[in-house]
């Protein structure tokens, strides 16, 4: 059994009732929200994320610039740590 399995059963456990005469049916319909859910989530990071690197193919200095931007922010990121601890 997967972990995603076991996140969906007790995760979606407290949402059907257990008097109503077709909880199963309650608990896929559920499960089925989910995973188009995740499709449509999945599916946009993968269409935006093959346009951004189209765009950062062509424009080199766009990509070395967000490049060294994202560098200076982790650098940023370790000197506001560094300075916490002392």
């Amino acid at each position: 059994m997967s972990r995603l399995q076991l996140d969906y059963g007790t995760f979606f456990v407290q949402f059907v009732d257990p008097g109503y005469a077709y909880p199963a049916l309650s608990f896929v319909v559920l499960g089925a929200f989910a995973q188009a859910a995740s499709f449509l989530y999945l599916s946009a990071l993968i269409f935006g994320g093959t346009r951004l690197a189209a765009a950062f193919r062509r424009r080199k200095r766009l990509s070395a610039t967000a490049t060294s931007a994202a560098g200076a922010l982790f650098l940023g990121f370790a000197v506001k740590l560094s300075l916490a601890g002392a």
